[in-house]
């Protein structure tokens, strides 16, 4: 059986002298994907959501409370954008 997740990221360009996007999940430190265009950051980011997920349930941790959307909007530090995940049950 699989869990769906969805989490908020900021998307945003110009790092590393402007030549990189990332998207920023933010409130789970350390969780971030990086790319060389928009695309190749949001097709990633579903996979790297996943993989942290996985590990905090490995460990055994609650996986932190998702920002509000609107209040994420709010801070205009880029776009806001939600991303959904599947993980394996075992992996949960």
């Amino acid at each position: 059986m699989a869990q769906k997740f969805s989490y908020p990221a900021l998307l945003s360009f110009g790092y590393d002298g402007g030549r990189l996007w990332v998207a920023n999940f933010v409130g789970l430190s350390g969780c971030w994907v990086e790319g060389t265009d928009r695309a190749d950051v949001i097709a990633r980011a579903p996979d790297v959501l996943g993989e942290y997920i996985s590990f905090w349930a490995a460990a055994g941790m609650p996986l932190p409370k998702s920002p509000d959307l609107e209040e994420l909007r709010k801070l205009n530090a880029g776009e806001v954008i939600l991303v959904e995940t599947v993980i394996k049950k075992a992996e949960c």
